[in-house]
């Protein structure tokens, strides 16, 4: 199957199991990378990076505070 390189905000936050205003709130208190502008309107995160912020931050309790 098929991955995205690109992932955009809704398919972060379905990767993280967390809604879109909590992604976003993440991104502006620096817990999560910042996506990139890659159009007028659209923002992306490289799946790579997600993912390797995902690892870094396995548990679950990090995430929270």
């Amino acid at each position: 199957m098929y991955e995205k390189a690109i992932l955009r905000a809704v398919d972060v936050a379905s990767l993280l199991n967390i809604s879109l205003p909590t992604l976003y709130r993440w991104v502006r208190l620096g817990r999560l990378p910042a996506g990139f502008k890659y159009g007028p309107h659209s923002v992306g995160w490289e799946r790579k990076t997600v993912e390797a912020w995902i690892a870094a931050h396995a548990n679950p309790s990090s995430l929270t505070k």
